[in-house]
């Protein structure tokens, strides 16, 4: 089955695969539920919450990007 990838720690869309059904419950970071069509400059993520995509503006998933990498480099100090 078509199967979406996305960043675990921010969600960002990190593209598509092809999984068996009995496997999405072992792995992190897929999904069967695609992604909203998005336009130039715009970036799907993942909310596993509401198993469910937005599609956000470059600028604010480079923030996504930003905020995670300072808090695992924070955690490592």
């Amino acid at each position: 089955m078509k199967t979406y990838l996305f960043n675990t720690e921010n969600g960002l869309y990190a593209g598509e695969t092809f999984e068996k059904a009995d496997m999405l419950q072992h792995v992190e970071g897929i999904t069967p539920v695609p992604p909203p069509d998005y336009e130039h400059g715009q970036v799907p993520v993942f909310d596993r919450q509401m198993n469910s995509w937005t599609v956000v503006p470059f600028t604010i998933a480079r923030q996504l990007m930003n905020i995670r990498a300072s808090d695992s480099t924070e955690q490592q100090s």
